[in-house]
C-alpha cells in the first residue's frame, strides 16, 4: 500500500495515510480527522466541524419544516375560508352570525305559522294552508342547520389558531437556540 502525506486540518503537523484510510487521529494534537479526497488533492478536515455543520444543518431543515407546515395549514384554511364565502353582487363575503339568523328564522316561521292558522280559520281550500306551512318548516330546518354549520365552522377555526399556535411556538424555541 502507498503512504500519502497530508496535513492535520487543526494544526497542521503532516500525517502519513494510505489510499483506503478514511479517518485518521492526529498523533500530536489528538484531532480526529477525516481524509478527503479530490481528483487534484488530498486534505483533511476536523470530524467535530462535521458534526458541527451537520448539527446546524438539521435545525435548519427543522425550521424550514415548521415553517412549510405552517403555510400548508395557512394554505389549507384559506381554501376552507374561500369555499364558505357567500357569493353576492359586490363579491364573495364570509358568512354571518348563525345565531341572528336562527332568530330571523323564527321570526319567519312565526309569521308562516300565524298565516296558516288565519287560512285555516277562513275556511279556504286545503292548499293554501300547506304552502305557508311548508314555508316555516323549512324556514326552521334551514336555520337550524345555520347554526350548525355556524358552531363546525367556529370548532374549526379554533383548531386551526391552536394549531398555528403551537407550530409557531415550536418555530420560536428553535430559533432561541
Amino acid at each position: 500500500m502507498e503512504s500519502l502525506s497530508v496535513r492535520c486540518n487543526h494544526c497542521g503537523a503532516p500525517l502519513q495515510v494510505s489510499d483506503a484510510t478514511r479517518f485518521v487521529t492526529c498523533q500530536f494534537c489528538q484531532s480526529s480527522l477525516e481524509v478527503k479526497r479530490t481528483d487534484s488533492s488530498i486534505f483533511t478536515e476536523e470530524v467535530a466541524k462535521i458534526a458541527e455543520n451537520t448539527g446546524k444543518m438539521a435545525e435548519s431543515l427543522e425550521v424550514i419544516a415548521l415553517q412549510n407546515e405552517i403555510e400548508k395549514l395557512d394554505r389549507e384554511w384559506g381554501i376552507e375560508q374561500m369555499n364558505s364565502m357567500v357569493p353576492s353582487r359586490r363579491g364573495p363575503r364570509p358568512p354571518g352570525n348563525p345565531w341572528f339568523g336562527l332568530a330571523f328564522t323564527i321570526f319567519f316561521a312565526a309569521v308562516c305559522f300565524s298565516m296558516a292558522s288565519r287560512i285555516s280559520s277562513a275556511r279556504v281550500p286545503g292548499i293554501f294552508f300547506f304552502v305557508p306551512v311548508g314555508m316555516g318548516l323549512f324556514a326552521l330546518f334551514a336555520g337550524i342547520s345555520g347554526v350548525f354549520k355556524g358552531e363546525t365552522r367556529k370548532a374549526a377555526q379554533t383548531s386551526y389558531q391552536q394549531r398555528r399556535t403551537e407550530l409557531e411556538h415550536q418555530l420560536a424555541t428553535l430559533r432561541s437556540k
